[in-house]
């Protein structure tokens, strides 16, 4: 016997597949066959002691439940497979999340902190220079989240003064500005006094050779 490698579907033509599937299925007509082969094969060779219009029916009624019990099966292997594809489903996405964890697992593994090239101050700077705010939000010592509370605290000392840096660059080239633009004002302002200078200056040196002029061609006076 040659074992099928896929289940078919069902035929149209049959009359049966369409029924219902009823709460309770019927037995198995297997054990059943051997006894009403053995009945039709006396009826046909003699006289049968049941008569054969029973036997048609017995047939009949093995044949039905035959039927009802493939749609059974055909039904609760339509229902497996259903959950067998949700499995499936929802193995899928089972394994694309762990591929998602194992690559962030990997990622934070391979991290590196950057603040570990920052040339911070010491431990000991810290401590002096920060305030007594900053240093009683410390955990205890012997406290297993002091290092990273510390180093947290290092690193927001360390902005902050980044920050007013920052502020005092900007207040610097702010007047840097307003230095240059007054210099500017004032070499202007210089620059059309020195036009005015030099156009007064032609201008006596004009008058001063009128005069002088005019003084030349006077008579003199007796």
């Amino acid at each position: 016997m040659v074992v099928p490698t896929d289940l078919a579907g069902p035929s149209p033509l049959d009359p049966l597949v369409l029924l219902p599937v009823p709460p309770s299925l019927p037995p198995n007509p297997t054990s059943d066959l051997e006894s009403l082969l053995a009945s039709f094969e006396t009826a046909l060779a003699s006289q049968p002691d049941i008569p054969l219009p029973v036997l048609t029916a017995q047939m009949r009624l093995i044949n039905r439940n035959a039927h009802i019990l493939l749609n059974a099966a055909r039904h609760n292997t339509s229902l497996a497979r259903d959950e067998l594809d949700k499995a499936d489903l929802e193995l899928r996405g089972v394994e694309y999340e762990l591929g998602k964890v194992r690559e962030e697992t990997k990622r934070c593994e391979e991290y590196e902190a950057g603040y570990r090239d920052l040339q911070l101050p010491s431990v000991e700077d810290f401590l002096a220079e920060a305030g007594e705010e900053a240093v009683g939000a410390l955990p205890p010592k012997d406290d297993e989240g002091y290092e990273h509370a510390l180093t947290l605290a290092r690193l927001e000392h360390e902005l902050a003064q980044i920050k007013s840096r920052e502020d005092e660059i900007a207040q610097l080239t702010k007047q840097r500005d307003a230095v240059i633009r007054s210099n500017k004002d004032i070499k202007m302002k210089f620059q059309t006094s020195d036009t005015y200078l030099a156009d007064f200056a032609r201008t006596a040196g004009h008058m001063l050779t009128k005069i002088e002029s005019v003084a030349a061609a006077k008579p003199a006076t007796k």
